[in-house]
């Protein structure tokens, strides 16, 4: 089985290797063998550390992720699991809205500030920002 050093692993998840350390401390990566005194990571490690970055970057807490995994590695109530999840991909989605509002707004600044310059180019008068309605965006 191909394993991996910490350098390594660090940089494929562009991690620092002080963080993977220490997802390994908190219990967040069990079970990296050791080749001597070095770390060698497998793939069954590279799993979990895809899934630790998909929750974090998702904005899961270290905490509810020990939790996530603790259902996982034990014998747990599965609602339970799934509760958390919910929770999580419920915040996911108001993220998204949220970001698709500001998106918007983002696209109507953009437009609006791109007429401006075309107006300077051309000599022509400014654009009115009142007929740059959101609901075109």
């Amino acid at each position: 089985m191909k394993t991996y050093t910490i350098a390594q692993t660090a940089a494929k998840f562009n991690l620092s290797i002080p963080t993977l350390r220490y997802y390994e401390a908190i219990g967040l990566l069990p079970n990296v063998a050791r080749n001597g005194k070095n770390r060698a990571y497998s793939q069954t490690n590279f799993d979990r550390l895809a899934a630790i970055c998909c929750f974090k970057n998702t904005g899961m807490t270290l905490k509810d992720l020990q939790t996530l995994f603790q259902y996982e590695d034990q014998d747990h109530d599965l609602n339970d699991v799934i509760d958390l999840l919910r929770t999580h991909c419920q915040r996911i989605d108001d993220q998204l809205v949220l970001l698709r509002d500001n998106q918007r707004h983002i696209r109507r600044k953009l437009q609006y500030y791109t007429d401006i310059r075309d107006a300077q180019i051309n000599h022509q008068p400014h654009p009115d920002w009142q007929d740059y309605p959101l609901s075109r965006f």
